[in-house]
């Protein structure tokens, strides 16, 4: 009977197994809460924040008075002049220097403190600093003897979803910096992220030269910058619960996120829609290069540049500029019938050929007058180097064929006078191997005497003849050898 309860006692397999797995889970709960909590410990924004600080130091940095309206006209004349000439150094310099930030991160944390007062007045700042900015651009282009647009305009005139999400994070990266006690230089770094110099300078230059496409497709990626600093900094003065100045209502309070909300719907719809049509016309750019690619490999003929150009809302097209013998219409066709299976099927396809001729060339543009003879000379100078290696090569090969010969018809004349018994005389760069696998060349003279000529006769000739042809020939490795 003991025996039996003894066994009842021990537990069963079955019950081991689902104990092993009770503790498993307990295990992987505990390591889960452990890996969490240490997570939570190493992206704790709330530990180590200064609000006081932080508060005081961006009230500090909102007014425009004074030297921070010359400091601001400085800094935009100076990207004003890296956007006039293409200086990248210029326009970084700039927005170091720019003290464009404050009463953009002013209006983030008024809005996020419910500072109504704070609010308007930071607002107010921001206005007249767009204004002296746009105004000191617009007086330097109207100055300025270069009136062509460089990438560096260009490329501030069509913001995207991109220029909204480098805007975001920027805008978090510099008040996550500014809110802690040990301030760092992200500040600066922000600055030239978000790039808020730049287009109100470009919205100068197309004020100045009256391109309303510049003016506003800048001064939109202007406002799309702000816009998305200002609720970078409110989400995180929400996040570490900034002291609010005024008290608002749930409901009140939800109808004002709402109202955020709306306004950067409202300000992101464009940016969407500008970045859709940059995917298109990327991959109209991918495609058309690749039918180009692909459907442009002739003998006779060579194509010199290709102009693509999208358009949203009509047809694109495809200039290929080409030189050498004209393609035929067939041919012609053929081509077009394949922009099908490269997904072109609403493009227009124009071949240029005999793109050096005067007429050709006078209704070319000036980009691809310069890409053809940038082209040209690039070949140019590829064939010319190719054509150096050879002659170069040919040279070297020349050189050792001379060193290789010797006047070997001069010799036989002189040798044949002063040994009539020599019948033949034969030279030539011979190859000596020894038994140990080394090889050897050596110039050698092989001398054919007449049957009468005596052996000890012919070997000291052979000496004789061999010590000659050191000294006349300048070679002391020729050998002679006596038959």
């Amino acid at each position: 009977m003991e025996s039996m309860q003894s066994q009842d006692n021990v537990p069963s397999n079955q019950e081991k197994e689902a104990s092993q797995k009770q503790d498993l889970k307990i295990n992987f709960a505990r390591f889960f809460i452990s890996l969490r909590d240490y997570a939570f410990t190493i992206f704790n924004l709330k530990e180590g924040a200064a609000i006081d600080e932080t508060v005081e130091g961006i009230h500090r940095d909102i007014d425009f008075k004074g030297h921070k309206a010359w400091i601001l006209a400085c800094s935009i004349l100076i990207a004003s002049i890296g956007l006039n000439t293409n200086s990248a150094a210029a326009i970084i310099g700039a927005m170091l220097i720019s003290p464009l930030m404050g009463p953009i991160l002013g209006i983030g944390l008024a809005i996020g403190t419910h500072d109504f007062k704070n609010l308007t007045y930071s607002a107010r700042n921001l206005g007249i600093a767009v204004a002296i900015s746009i105004g000191v651009s617009a007086f330097y282009f109207l100055l300025s003897p270069i009136d062509e647009p460089q990438s560096e305009l260009m490329a501030r005139t069509r913001p995207t979803l991109l220029d909204a999400a480098v805007a975001i994070f920027g805008g978090l990266a510099g008040i996550i910096a500014g809110s802690r006690k040990e301030k760092s230089n992200v500040i600066p770094g922000v600055a030239i992220a978000t790039a808020l110099m730049p287009p109100l300078c470009t919205a100068g230059f197309g004020l100045a030269n009256l391109k309303w496409d510049f003016f506003f497709g800048a001064f939109y990626l202007f406002l799309l910058n702000s816009i998305f600093i200002c609720l970078s900094t409110w989400i995180v003065v929400k996040y570490l619960d900034f002291p609010k100045k005024s008290f608002v209502d749930p409901t009140r309070e939800k109808k004002y996120n709402r109202f955020i909300a709306a306004i950067v719907v409202i300000v992101l719809i464009p940016s969407g829609w500008l970045f859709f049509g940059v995917i298109q016309e990327s991959v109209f750019e991918g495609r058309a290069q690749q039918f180009v690619s692909d459907n442009f490999k002739f003998e006779t003929s060579e194509v010199l540049n290709v102009k693509s150009t999208f358009s949203s809302d009509s047809t694109n097209h495809i200039d290929v500029y080409m030189m050498g013998e004209p393609l035929t219409e067939e041919t012609k066709k053929m081509i077009e019938q394949r922009m099908a299976t490269y997904g072109l099927e609403n493009t227009v396809l124009k071949i240029h050929q005999g793109g050096t001729s005067k007429s050709e060339f006078g209704r070319m543009t000036q980009e691809l007058r310069v890409g053809i003879v940038e082209d040209l000379y690039r070949k140019n100078e590829l064939l010319m180097k190719q054509k150096d290696s050879t002659i170069f090569s040919l040279s070297s090969k020349l050189s050792i064929l001379e060193g290789d010969t010797i006047p070997a018809r001069l010799l036989s004349q002189e040798m044949h006078v002063n040994y009539p018994s020599l019948e033949s005389f034969s030279y030539a760069k011979m190859v000596h191997t020894a038994k140990d696998g080394t090889c050897d060349t050596i110039p050698t003279v092989v001398l054919q005497w007449s049957p009468t000529t005596p052996t000890r006769e012919r070997a000291m000739n052979a000496g004789k003849i061999e010590n000659w042809l050191q000294v006349r020939l300048q070679d002391s490795t020729i050998q002679v050898e006596a038959y």
